[in-house]
């Protein structure tokens, strides 16, 4: 890595350029902290991660000017991150680094030192960044592909940035054979086979995956060896083999993951609304997304209208789940005591939109303890009462919208597969809402459903 990524930092201009900006101070501290030299490539004798190391160390002992150079390399390795990816898909898929940019690349440098409310995704992977279990290249870029944003545009473009092999370890039998059932319609003798392969590579490649963790070895999930393709297919063999026609071949076994694997990543790019890189002639249309259930409308912009009109449906209706559920449970709560009842609004406010933890939501509310304000507002209650609501909501104006928007002749299927469908989104929003608020260090959260609670608390305090 050059030594100028640490003071050169790397923004979008409004217009979407994409520039470098040479922050003079911070190149001066570096240069003075690494008697280094500008025309010097690398610093003698130090990696990437010693240096990191150290400015993190001088950051936290109260240097601000050492944030800056973090941020600076943090900037450059945004910009390489989205550049791999559009590299990587963004031809077949349509998207160039600069659409990707716009959602990762919003951090700014203050030379005046104002403190803002704002937290860019550069603070984010800086104050998630722990120099003794990686470098900061490789946290970045890890940060990077794990955006929520940049995800869900990947995901509308048909691309789910999952190894097959992070996906076929986290797919359990069960959920298989639901996939393979309701999704694909598949024969049961052929979904028994494909169950009995994931349960073998799982003996095998997630047992040693997890034992290497165990051992400190991190990052990717690599291809299976074909020493351990040979032992998936022993096991098949010792545990299956009345009933399974074992490839021996260990090029037959990794064939036959990894078109497992690719049913799996389609079928979660469609589940979270995303586009299908392809359609096969042999499987039913299977998502609610626009390009197959508007597959015989001769306007394309038809597809594109369903897209706003659901995704303005699913907001209102998580909007309408929170404002009855947080209505009723305030009802209650009044009849018993009208305090409690108002330190329950209170709580939820200071909790998803001021950042405050509960010991700090007690001490503002009246209450002795932490756990006083846990059981006062029962979270995972709320949340769980509102993803019914959600789905009972939504499945209804759906399937309306469908009605206007698709042939006739699709809706007789597509009511087979909505619940299921449906499920899967709201379940990846309530667990994103539930995984932000165990995760919070006293910032403001910034899930769809916080911001939706918000504006919702925000509204009946107003009136």
């Amino acid at each position: 890595m050059k030594t100028s990524h640490y003071w050169q930092f790397v923004k979008l201009k409004a217009t979407g350029q994409c520039i470098r900006e040479t922050i003079a101070n911070a190149k001066e501290f570096f240069l003075q902290q690494f008697s280094a030299t500008d025309d010097l490539d690398a610093v003698a004798e130090l990696t990437d991660l010693q240096i990191q190391k150290q400015l993190w160390q001088l950051w936290q002992n109260g240097e601000a000017i050492a944030e800056i150079c973090l941020r600076c390399f943090i900037s450059n390795q945004i910009e390489q991150t989205c550049y791999q990816i559009a590299n990587q898909f963004g031809t077949e898929h349509g998207f160039r680094y600069h659409d990707l940019l716009v959602f990762v690349l919003n951090d700014y440098i203050d030379c005046h030192q104002n403190q803002s409310k704002f937290v860019s995704v550069a603070r984010e992977i800086l104050d998630g960044f722990e120099p003794d279990r990686s470098n900061l290249a490789t946290w970045t870029s890890r940060k990077v592909k794990q955006n929520r944003e940049l995800n869900a545009f990947l995901l509308e473009h048909g691309v789910y940035l999952v190894s097959d092999w992070a996906i076929l370890n986290d797919t359990s039998p069960k959920q298989l054979e639901r996939i393979y059932t309701e999704f694909y319609q598949t024969a049961q003798y052929s979904i028994q086979q494909t169950k009995h392969l994931l349960e073998a590579y799982h003996a095998v490649y997630r047992m040693d995956r997890l034992q290497s963790r165990l051992n400190g070895s991190k990052g990717q999930c690599p291809a299976p060896t074909p020493e351990q393709l040979q032992r998936i297919s022993e096991y098949l063999a010792v545990n299956h083999a009345e009933n399974h026609v074992v490839p021996k071949a260990p090029t037959n076994i990794l064939n036959k993951l990894q078109e497992m694997a690719s049913r799996l990543r389609q079928y979660r790019i469609q589940a979270r609304g995303g586009k299908s890189r392809q359609i096969s002639l042999d499987q039913p249309d299977l998502t609610i997304n626009p390009e197959t259930l508007l597959a015989n409308s001769e306007d394309e912009n038809e597809a594109f209208a369903f897209l706003a009109a659901y995704r303005q449906q699913f907001e209102q209706s998580l909007a309408k789940a929170i404002a009855q559920v947080t209505y009723m449970r305030h009802t209650k709560l009044t009849q018993r005591s009208p305090d409690l009842a108002a330190n329950f609004l209170t709580g939820l406010s200071l909790f998803h939109c001021h950042g405050q933890t509960m010991t700090e939501i007690a001490s503002e509310i009246g209450l002795e303890a932490q756990y006083q304000v846990t059981r006062l507002l029962k979270l995972k209650e709320l949340r769980s009462d509102i993803r019914r609501e959600i789905l009972g909501n939504l499945r209804e104006e759906v399937i309306g919208l469908v009605k206007f928007y698709a042939d006739p002749s699709q809706l007789s299927e597509l009511d087979q597969k909505l619940d299921v469908i449906l499920q899967e989104l709201v379940e990846e929003e309530m667990e994103s809402a539930e995984s932000e608020s165990i995760k919070s260090k006293g910032i403001p959260l910034r899930s769809r459903f916080a911001v939706k609670l918000c504006q919702y608390l925000q509204q009946i305090h107003q009136c």
